[in-house]
């Protein structure tokens, strides 16, 4: 049985690639499929919807929409790239580890 603490770099490193291409899909599946959305031509609810402000109202919800999915999409970037970075910070540390270990016993 396996004691202490271990790190699997490569499932954090192909966890970075993988939900680094989500990211990207997510934006351009949001970004295409909400396009145009923002936008409504004169009179899209009537002469009451306008008075009451439903077409304004229905373009910041939409806007909304569209910033929630860029956030989204730039959330899950800027996660993976965290786990990216953590990956290499642990190789990086055994490396250095294991250098002063050889180091010390040549002492």
């Amino acid at each position: 049985m396996e004691r202490g603490f271990g790190v699997d770099t490569a499932a954090l490193s192909a966890y970075g690639s993988t939900a680094s291409g989500l990211a990207s899909e997510v934006g351009a599946v949001g970004t295409s499929t909400l396009a145009g959305t923002t936008s409504l031509a004169a009179g899209s609810f009537g002469k009451i919807g306008d008075e009451v402000g439903l077409g304004a109202a229905f373009q910041r919800a939409a806007q909304a929409q569209v910033d929630g999915v860029a956030a989204a999409s730039a959330g899950l970037s800027a996660f993976a790239a965290e786990v990216r970075k953590t990956g290499e910070a642990y190789v990086e540390q055994e490396a250095r580890t294991s250098a002063d270990l050889d180091r010390a016993a040549q002492v």
